[in-house]
């Protein structure tokens, strides 16, 4: 049973989460979240005005009332739901996949190179060849091993005397043709706008061969990976030679 001078206290959490499942059965995914601290936020404020209540348990229902409310807002509306078996889940993420591929397509160059576009660009000013580019890239392998990058916040450089993400503090100035990058990464950097992020796929045929094994990495773990990355390459040990391709976030941050 609960105690007297607890039960408008238990109405109140009932109340709230009421309140906020009929709320949520109306909004977005995108919005739920926020709309959970909105009303979590008021329902606490009449908690907190309680004096009588312990701070312990004031702390405990506050925590039921969040969790309860964060929750609802990250599990998806069964009316919504459009799978019920792992089959028609693997339908409808293959249409997902085609219907998002016809609005932003895996574009194909010469020499097996492929991309596609990350984040658009809305400006005028484009990459061409000769172009002097600010420009930020990680790279990994194939099967999504990271192994080195620059301006992506991944690595740390040293900045007021301490180390720091490289977010926005570090990037490579490029010139397209001059081969300070793989052949085909200055293939897939034309006509890329400022702001403009693709994700190549890059073959080892126009890769880091082309540019002298540049841009080269300064990291312990990324000469690592480079390493063995060119064994692959050349093979080693009873591995035979493997034509590994290589995958490139790069994002243009400024064009001179």
């Amino acid at each position: 049973m609960v105690a007297p001078k607890y039960s408008s206290i238990v109405a109140l959490l009932l109340l709230t989460i009421v309140d906020a499942a009929q709320a949520f059965a109306h909004t977005s995914i995108q919005s739920r979240v926020h709309l959970s601290t909105e009303i979590g936020a008021h329902q606490l404020e009449e908690l907190y005005k309680d004096t009588s209540l312990p701070l312990s348990r004031k702390q405990s229902i506050q925590h039921l009332i969040f969790t309860g409310l964060l929750t609802a807002a990250a599990l998806p509306d069964s009316s919504q739901a459009k799978c019920f078996d792992i089959e028609s889940c693997r339908e409808e993420g293959e249409r997902k996949i085609e219907a998002d591929l016809k609005i932003n397509p895996i574009i194909k160059l010469s020499n097996g190179v492929r991309y596609r576009v990350l984040q658009p660009s809305a400006s005028y000013t484009k990459v061409t060849e000769g172009s002097n580019i600010d420009l930020i890239y990680s790279i990994s392998t194939a099967s999504g091993q990271y192994m080195y990058s620059k301006g992506f916040g991944y690595e740390k450089v040293e900045f007021g005397n301490k180390l720091q993400s490289d977010l926005g503090l570090d990037s490579m100035r490029v010139t397209i043709g001059k081969h300070q990058v793989p052949i085909g990464i200055e293939m897939a950097l034309m006509g890329m706008g400022r702001g403009e992020r693709r994700r190549v796929e890059l073959p080892p045929g126009v890769g880091f061969e082309t540019s002298n094994w540049s841009p080269e990495p300064i990291t312990r773990r990324g000469k690592t990976q480079i390493e063995q990355y060119k064994k692959k390459l050349t093979g080693f040990g009873s591995q035979p030679p493997f034509p590994a391709e290589t995958v490139w976030d790069v994002e243009v941050l400024g064009i001179r």
